[in-house]
């Protein structure tokens, strides 16, 4: 009979003082035999822009490990510290509508931004260096919550353009797809494409859903 691993979220940075002792031993008694660690720390795993701190969470995979409590890491991208912001507030996702996006919350960055892609591939590879031998890490977890956080900035909607280039080939299949002369918009050339901002067509909200779905899939996918 395989064995089945019964886990909880743990968030040892969240307490105002230590306590990872008593919480090992009470998961010990609960029967907890894996946690999840890490997803939300960024801030804490990179503190300046490539000095790099381990020493915290060893401490608690450490204690898990010898308790026989296995981890699984969650890689910290969905929330960027406050460093990257400052040096590059042009990663952040724009809306539709085009409102400012400011620093301060969490999952508001343009994921397809090369510059977040730069910042997230060495965070991720820098921490599955670090673990990857560490026999109580046992998996990984993508990113947290994922979703395209509502961006609509230039190069999504470049990109938008040429999936539908993809998926209809002509201007002309596309009215007839998306029924564009119900309201007298039809195209003629890709370049008469408005952006998703003030869009009520259905069938253009749809295929904006569908593009956006598969931006998380090829950030997920090139994360991993």
């Amino acid at each position: 009979m395989p064995n089945v691993l019964y886990g909880v979220a743990y968030y040892p940075e969240y307490m105002p003082y230590d306590r990872l002792d008593t919480d090992v031993a009470l998961m010990k008694q609960a029967g907890i035999s894996v946690v999840r660690l890490g997803e939300s720390t960024w801030s804490l795993w990179e503190p300046e822009d490539g000095h790099f701190d381990y020493a915290w969470m060893d401490r608690v995979v450490d204690a898990m490990g010898k308790a026989g409590i296995k981890v699984i890491m969650g890689t910290p991208t969905y929330s960027i510290p406050s460093w990257l912001y400052k040096a590059h507030p042009e990663i952040l996702a724009r809306p539709l509508g085009g409102a400012p996006v400011f620093y301060g919350m969490r999952q508001n960055m343009d994921t397809d931004n090369t510059t977040f892609r730069f910042y997230t591939g060495r965070i991720v590879h820098n921490l599955v260096e670090h673990y990857r031998n560490n026999a109580a890490v046992i998996g990984w977890q993508i990113d947290n919550e994922t979703s395209s956080y509502g961006a609509s900035n230039p190069h999504v909607f470049t990109g938008f353009v040429d999936h539908l280039k993809s998926r209809f080939s002509t201007p002309e299949n596309l009215d007839k797809a998306w029924f564009l002369n119900y309201w007298g918009q039809d195209i003629h050339s890709w370049d008469e494409l408005p952006t998703r901002d003030s869009v009520q067509v259905t069938g253009y909200k749809l295929e904006w859903s569908r593009w956006q779905q598969m931006r998380v899939t090829n950030y997920l996918s090139w994360q991993a």
